[in-house]
């Protein structure tokens, strides 16, 4: 598994699409969910070890660079992803389409 670049990171994403949400726009920023694929690191809940895992994100604005869209505060990382039951399809077949795209099997 790549673990090179995570360092002391949490996230490590080799891929990602960008969806509009169906809730449109909070305070003229349209809403967007980040559908992250990559490593992880649990830290304390799995010390030392790192996950292929697929995480879905809000995000206001649709920089591409996840660390500079970090680094901008588009992405929420604090707070849940809330998929809209209307949004479920389109979020479902991006993870899909990354799984794909990354299967290392």
């Amino acid at each position: 598994m790549r673990t090179q670049g995570i360092k002391d990171g949490i996230y490590q994403e080799w891929g990602h699409r960008i969806i509009p949400s169906s809730a449109g726009e909070l305070k003229g920023q349209k809403r967007y969910y980040r559908i992250f694929y990559g490593l992880v690191h649990w830290r304390e809940a799995d010390a030392g070890n790192y996950h292929k895992a697929c995480v879905p994100f809000v995000q206001y604005g649709t920089t591409s660079d996840f660390d500079l869209a970090r680094r901008k505060k588009e992405i929420r990382e604090l707070y849940p992803c809330h998929i809209l039951g209307q949004d479920l399809d389109k979020v479902l077949a991006a993870m899909a389409e990354l799984e794909v795209e990354f299967n290392e099997n």
